[in-house]
């Protein structure tokens, strides 16, 4: 059975990206997690966290990562469905799940549907922060405008007005990125030879759950490693995630089923370790 190892590069400490998207219920966000598998639902201040599953928060990270393109059912299913075959009822249900997560079982105006091609995330429903260039690319437009009558008068109200409106653009999406960092979590941190190791967990209990279960595990991470490093270990509905950050700033992640928690190859965790 094969698990999936993903490489990334992110300095140790780098905050979690978080992808923020108008569903289409009125006033209501989503707020999406990739690295945490996780969704909450934000609407007039209230929080309501969302477990979409595992295959189920593949299946909109691989949308999100190309908004506004169409995205093929076979490369969703092996993005969603790595380790395992499905058939496309499996790929039609899921689908049907995001869109009722986001209020757009009706309208499917979010998740839209290509016939005979896959499936798209219509881009207008991401909400992005406001950028110099546009603003700049909007002056122009106006200083471009054919004069009236009026010619003579500045046009500096408007770029004052222009300037406001971005300044509170920019203050909605901080809003909005603030209320959407995850909650607290409990952590312990334990040495083992050359590796930190830190657990995470929603709770006291789960933590030292965590810690028994996974105990042969940092054994034989802590026998194979070379030089010194942190791992992170996170458990996420039945799915563990290992991150394995090494001195030079590069991340590996490892993420695999609890029913594989004793069957990992030791060339996975080399792997994650390098």
């Amino acid at each position: 059975m094969n698990t999936s190892i993903e490489t990334l590069t992110a300095e140790p400490g780098s905050p979690i990206t978080c992808l923020i998207i108008k569903t289409g219920r009125s006033d209501c966000y989503a707020h999406f997690y990739p690295a945490l598998y996780q969704l909450t639902l934000v609407k007039g201040g209230i929080e309501e966290k969302v477990d979409l599953g595992y295959s189920g928060s593949r299946l909109l990270e691989r949308l999100l990562q190309e908004p506004g393109e169409v995205v093929a059912r076979e490369e969703l299913m092996n993005h969603a469905w790595a380790d395992r075959v499905v058939g496309q009822g499996s790929l039609n249900q899921q689908i049907y799940t995001l869109r009722q997560v986001l209020g757009d079982e009706k309208s499917r105006e979010i998740i839209q549907t290509l016939p005979r091609r896959g499936y798209m995330l219509n881009p207008s429903y991401l909400v992005y922060p406001p950028s110099i260039d546009d603003i700049g690319e909007v002056s122009e437009a106006t200083s471009a405008t054919p004069h009236t009558a009026q010619h003579d008068r500045p046009n500096t109200p408007w770029i004052v007005l222009l300037a406001l409106f971005g300044m509170l653009l920019i203050s909605l999406f901080a809003y909005l990125y603030n209320t959407s960092q995850p909650e607290p979590v409990f952590s312990s941190e334990i040495t083992l030879g050359p590796l930190q190791m830190r657990y995470t967990a929603q709770s006291e209990q789960q933590l030292q759950q965590l810690i028994l279960q996974t105990h042969a595990l940092t054994s034989q991470l802590a026998s194979l490693a070379e030089r010194p490093s942190t791992l992170i270990l996170d458990l996420h509905g039945s799915f563990y995630e290992l991150l394995c950050l090494n001195p030079d700033g590069e991340a590996h992640s490892l993420m695999f089923h609890d029913s594989q928690l004793h069957q990992l190859a030791q060339a996975q965790l080399i792997g994650c370790l390098k």
